[in-house]
């Protein structure tokens, strides 16, 4: 039989979600705006910094990751989440976590309208790997994603140690996701780190619609 503990909908968030997520886009959308004011705060320079130490290995590696945002490879990660959480919390918390991971990567594209700060130019690269990207600068998509992924990881952790290691865990997949932007050369520095503020706040955000779109469902199967 499925344990009560299974069957629970929400997940874990802050007491007051919605502030955190109110100030984190508001951080987000600000970092982005100054940065495009302010050259100087973009960091320009850290990509080209990066990218001097290369080798065939780190170029396989960053290309790799760079397939990150796509749309199929998205949803072939999340599907795999999806079972993964199946068996360790049961369906109805790997869904909320996948919708939390899925949805919250998407707020990324308001935030890269209202900023609207184009790609840095790859001619200072000294090892050129031929991406030619199409869409806007800030934030970085790609670190959205990944840190969407890991925050509704956490989020359905109970136990501090679960907690602890995939935080460990997801914040070196970050970090690897952020130095790859860089190295192929199509962020500022900036850019990463207003990817991780967009994806906090984006994972907290859609996690805590969840939790009130389901508190009904939740409180019913608790009572069952």
């Amino acid at each position: 039989m499925e344990s009560r503990r299974s069957r629970t909908w929400s997940l874990v968030t802050p007491a007051h979600w919605i502030v955190w997520t109110v100030v984190l886009f508001i951080v987000t959308i600000a970092l982005g705006l100054l940065a495009k004011a302010l050259p100087a705060l973009r960091l320009e320079g850290l990509d080209a910094a990066v990218n001097r130490v290369n080798s065939p290995l780190l170029d396989n590696a960053a290309l790799l990751l760079d397939r990150l945002d796509s749309p199929v490879i998205v949803a072939v990660i999340l599907l795999i989440v999806f079972v993964v959480l199946l068996l360790a919390v049961g369906w109805r918390r790997a869904l909320g976590a996948c919708v939390t991971a899925g949805a919250g990567w998407l707020t990324t594209l308001v935030v890269k309208t209202v900023v609207a700060q184009p790609r840095p130019s790859t001619g200072g690269l000294t090892h050129l790997l031929h991406i030619s990207p199409a869409t806007l600068s800030y934030p970085s998509g790609h670190v959205v994603f990944a840190t969407a992924l890991v925050a509704a990881l956490v989020m359905v952790c109970r136990g501090p140690r679960s907690r602890t290691i995939v935080l460990i865990v997801g914040a070196v997949f970050v970090l690897a996701v952020g130095w790859s932007r860089l190295y192929v050369g199509v962020h500022y520095g900036t850019d990463v780190v207003g990817g991780v503020l967009n994806g906090v706040a984006g994972a907290l955000l859609i996690a805590g619609l969840w939790n009130l779109a389901t508190r009904g469902r939740s409180e019913r199967t608790a009572n069952e």
